[in-house]
């Protein structure tokens, strides 16, 4: 038996590439796991990854969580199929490599990421927690990292979004007190070895199939006295 055996899991950026190292982890645990993508091409990457565990508990489905109306459809295509959800964790955004002060950089740039690093979340979290609300003992587990608490010169794009996504996460804690839906954020402290960054990573930098364990743990049932918690992943 795993332990999110029977758990319908949606995982909001499952393709990128913190997602593909989470998946797998959560498919192993016996979750069923939806992961939707814009591009069907970065679903099927995403599938020969996973090898043997793109089973049929590997859900992919096409559709636009960027915009309301793409998160809208999913929403209902998950409840036509399933009839509910059990967890979500929302691995959404980007870095910015543009190393420029916040005064230098242009305003495409700051929309750019303000839609891609925060209005994804806040769209993820309008559409999935009234969903999540009606199954008691679900799960809602954002990703975040450094950037959100430590102020980090010329990255203002990442910084000051992650900053917001941590209010934000902070704000549906509070205001959704009671529902019987668990909400956590897990600040990821250090660089992650991900497939594009393998080749200049350190032996200490943590793996997303670290962060899979972990994220997998918090959406069993046997992490159900954590909730309303700002957690952290440290490099070794």
């Amino acid at each position: 038996m795993g332990k999110l055996d029977n758990k319908i899991i949606l995982i909001a950026g499952g393709s990128g590439n913190v997602g593909e190292g989470v998946v797998p982890v959560f498919l192993k645990k016996g979750a069923t796991v939806i992961v939707p993508s814009r591009r069907k091409e970065s679903l099927e990457k995403l599938a020969q990854s996973l090898g043997d565990l793109a089973t049929d508990k590997y859900i992919p489905m096409v559709g636009n969580i960027g915009t309301l109306e793409g998160a809208e459809k999913l929403k209902n295509e998950i409840v036509e199929k399933f009839g509910h959800l059990d967890g979500v964790l929302v691995s959404l955004g980007g870095w910015w490599t543009g190393n420029k002060p916040l005064t230098e950089v242009d305003l495409a740039t700051w929309e750019q990421y303000l839609n891609s690093n925060l209005t994804s979340h806040f769209l993820c979290a309008k559409t999935f927690l009234p969903l999540l609300a009606k199954n008691p003992g679900s799960t809602y587990t954002l990703l975040g990292g450094t950037a959100a608490e430590l102020p980090l010169a010329n990255v203002s794009p990442v910084g000051i979004t992650a900053a917001g996504q941590l209010m934000m996460a902070k704000i549906v804690m509070e205001e959704m007190k009671g529902s019987g839906v668990r909400i956590n954020e897990v600040i990821i402290q250090g660089m992650v070895k991900t497939k594009v960054m393998e080749a200049y990573s350190e032996p200490n930098w943590i793996t997303p199939q670290q962060i899979g364990e972990f994220t997998s743990w918090l959406a069993s049932d046997e992490a159900e006295m954590i909730r309303d918690s700002i957690l952290h992943i440290n490099q070794k």
